[in-house]
């Protein structure tokens, strides 16, 4: 069973439809591992569209879907779409609180700083 511990979430007005718990970039789109505005601020509470505003949770942890099996307590960074995929210490926006299976679990993350390997 999912679970969350909610301590923040900030509004972001989207720049393309997004499904709920999927990583967000600052520019209001799906997050990247490209850096800038497509580093990942936290993960949408909702769906939405192109032009709407939605929360986005950003404080300590939140129910993210993966993309494909992920280890308990892996980091993790965007994938597809903002799905949950395995990273590494240089390169992640969260920890995996719970495992996944497979793709399309349902799994509570960890929201950390998303960082990138250095140049």
């Amino acid at each position: 069973m999912s679970q969350f511990e909610k301590l923040h979430a900030t509004t972001r007005v989207l720049t393309v439809d997004v499904a709920a718990n999927r990583f967000i970039a600052y520019n209001g789109g799906y997050a990247a591992t490209t850096g800038g505005v497509k580093d990942a601020i936290g993960v949408s509470e909702t769906a939405g569209r192109a032009g709407e505003a939605i929360a986005v949770v950003t404080g300590w942890s939140y129910i993210v879907e993966a993309d494909e099996a992920i280890a308990l307590h892996a980091f993790v960074q965007p994938g597809a779409e903002g799905h949950a995929v395995t990273g590494d210490a240089d390169e992640h926006c969260g920890r995996a609180l719970q495992a996944a299976t497979a793709a399309g679990d349902l799994i509570e993350v960890q929201i950390l700083k998303h960082v990138h390997a250095a140049p």
